[in-house]
């Protein structure tokens, strides 16, 4: 019974330790656009829509 235990820990730690964990993708056509390189003032995510990264320009972050 241990050892399931330890196992079930062991998955548990990997799975949430993985990048991208959990994180839902949202388009970025409505409020952003798609670039490899945000400027520097953008606010920068992951999108479904986007091969790149969505970035969101100052005047939308507060909206």
């Amino acid at each position: 019974m241990k050892f399931l235990y330890l196992v079930f820990a062991l998955f548990l730690l990997f799975s949430l330790a993985t990048p991208g964990y959990g994180k839902v993708r949202k388009t970025c056509a409505p409020v952003g656009y798609c670039s490899p390189k945000c400027r520097v003032m953008d606010l920068k995510y992951t999108s479904a829509d986007c091969k790149y990264s969505c970035c969101i320009p100052t005047t939308w972050k507060g909206k």
